[in-house]
């Protein structure tokens, strides 16, 4: 299946990527995404971050054909 992945402040300098899209095996869901990227980017693992799929904040989720998932950075709302 394909997920189209964005990130954002940190992460977007971290990976060199705003927005990319990724070919994955059908079951994959946020903690292998998460895998997939320590195992890509020496500090993702320290990093500190939300994850929302299809704009929706989640913590677990499996993913399905389209889906768009953004990897943020913290932020403050007022």
């Amino acid at each position: 299946m394909e997920i189209n992945i964005k990130f954002f402040g940190k992460l977007a300098e971290l990976t060199g990527e705003n927005e990319l899209t990724l070919e994955v095996p059908d079951e994959t869901g946020i903690k292998e995404l998460e895998g997939r990227f320590t195992e890509q980017y020496a500090t993702w693992d320290l990093q500190n971050y939300l994850v929302a799929v299809n704009q929706n904040i989640t913590e677990q989720q499996a993913l399905k054909n389209g889906d768009e998932v953004a990897f943020l950075p913290p932020f403050a709302g007022g």
